[in-house]
């Protein structure tokens, strides 16, 4: 037998938590909170409990409230600028990279240039360029842990080929370039032999991660054209590298005596990192995960090894980024512990310090100041060759090898991509002063139109035939 009871009745109120409309949240939330950033906006001053005020460098409260704003507007804009670029089927780093560009002198500082020092005053500079390039480390030990050394195990003679000569032959056209440049573009107390090779350097550096994203969207990567194409990418990616790294100690070096010691230490790194600490490292990660899951503890260890891997580098007088790098090819691929480990890194790298190195760059361009002229033909030129000879290098190997000249021309269009790796050469140079501003800034223009060429270019060059169907594979790094 049943009983009707009369429920209890809610009280005629709203429900916690619950907006009735739109307009509500707009009037009460957006809009104070919108008055909250013109009244701060227009005092021009943050004060400090101790009454220390930001613009200064006095008052750490002032200087962290100032920090977290500049971060929080960058990640944002870079979020924004990323989305419009996929969406416009070119790589995340294009959309990032612009935006740090309009945040800089160049757009933002041209129009608004009182804002643009509000926004990013100069004492917060050291602490953002700080930021930057703990992000490029960690991006740096993520491009180390995506090239597989067995990919290049497995090259054979026709990627090795390939490879080789799309970094030789524009390492060959930036070096003649140099030396045909004005003694102006050379910064005072550069030697002119570091200067010519750190050049064609700039002119031989592929992008690896950002080609693999375009071969998987372009449905590509698992054809033979994709796996080939891939495979040159990490021989020249790995050849560019060992170049940079013997113009950065000749550059780093005091004395002749002083760079070959830089590189003897090096190799002798290199070693010890490819003969003992790979094969210990999977051994130490294979007990490890015998007990199941990993724990944090693994995963704080490895971000020391990387941490150190890149102080060792920084010591023996070359660039931190190499022995993040080298602590990126030295993971062992088939771990849990580090398959787990690489998405939690790039997040923070990705999404957070990434966004700040690309306005630490655009900080630094004016694009504004380049005379209409000489200049502008010399951005040109810049351009002409790096293509030029990426596709003349690539196209002539592959005929030479056997392949055709449409499967040529498609691994010049791929091996052309120079992304994110081609601007982290670029802050080393403007680092370590071996490229001026003007310089820089053609080069940067240069890699951010090779980049947005690459995809759309490839399309038009491969066959409808050659794409494999539908290739459910998940997407890899977007820079």
């Amino acid at each position: 037998m049943s009983m009707d009871v009369d429920e209890p009745r809610a009280p005629d109120h709203p429900q916690v938590g619950r907006i009735r409309t739109p307009a509500t949240y707009l009037l009460v939330v957006v809009l104070p909170l919108l008055a909250v950033v013109v009244l701060v906006g227009t005092a021009g001053r943050w004060t400090g409990p101790t009454g220390g005020g930001v613009d200064g460098t006095h008052g750490a409260d002032g200087l962290l409230g100032r920090l977290l704003l500049a971060v929080a507007v960058i990640v944002a804009l870079a979020a924004a600028g990323g989305a419009l670029a996929r969406r416009l089927g070119q790589p995340a780093v294009l959309g990032e990279l612009t935006v740090g560009l309009l945040l800089g002198p160049s757009a933002l500082g041209a129009v608004l240039p009182a804002a643009q020092q509000w926004l990013f005053p100069t004492f917060i500079l050291p602490h953002l360029d700080a930021l930057a390039q703990l992000g490029v480390i960690l991006f740096m030990f993520l491009v180390g842990g995506e090239l597989d050394v067995r990919l290049l195990r497995r090259a054979g003679g026709r990627g090795l080929v390939i490879g080789h000569a799309a970094v030789v032959v524009p390492l060959l056209a930036g070096v003649v370039f140099a030396l045909t440049l004005a003694e102006s573009y050379r910064p005072d107390g550069v030697a002119r032999t570091s200067f010519t090779l750190f050049v064609g350097v700039c002119f031989a550096i592929s992008a690896f991660p950002v080609l693999a994203r375009i071969l998987v969207e372009q449905g590509l990567i698992r054809t033979p054209l994709g796996t080939t194409g891939l495979t040159a990418a990490g021989v020249g990616d790995v050849t560019a590298w060992c170049l940079l790294l013997v113009v950065v100690t000749g550059l780093r070096g005091t004395s002749p005596a002083a760079a070959v010691r830089s590189a003897v230490l090096v190799a002798l790194f290199t070693a010890v990192m490819l003969l003992l600490v790979r094969p210990l490292l999977a051994r130490l990660l294979t007990w490890a995960e015998r007990g199941g899951r990993p724990g944090a503890g693994l995963f704080t260890a490895l971000i020391a090894l990387v941490l150190v891997c890149a102080l060792a580098t920084e010591v023996i007088g070359v660039h931190a980024i190499f022995g993040a790098f080298l602590a990126g090819v030295v993971m062992p691929r088939g771990s849990a512990t580090v398959r787990e480990l690489y998405p939690r890194v790039e997040g923070v790298a990705m999404w957070l310090m990434l966004p700040v190195f690309f306005v630490v760059i655009g900080q630094q361009i004016d694009l504004t100041a380049l005379r209409l002229g000489n200049q502008w033909w010399l951005c040109l030129a810049i351009l002409v060759i790096a293509v030029a000879s990426k596709v003349a290098g690539a196209a002539v190997a592959t005929v030479a090898s056997g392949g055709s000249r449409r499967d040529g021309l498609a691994f010049g269009v791929m091996l052309n991509c120079r992304g994110l790796t081609e601007l982290i050469v670029l802050s080393m140079g403007l680092q370590l002063g071996v490229l001026n501003q003007e310089l820089f800034a053609m080069f940067i223009v240069m890699a951010l139109l090779t980049t947005a060429m690459t995809g759309p270019v490839l399309r038009r060059v491969v066959a409808p035939s050659v794409r494999s169907a539908a290739a459910d594979i998940q997407p890899t790094r977007s820079h």
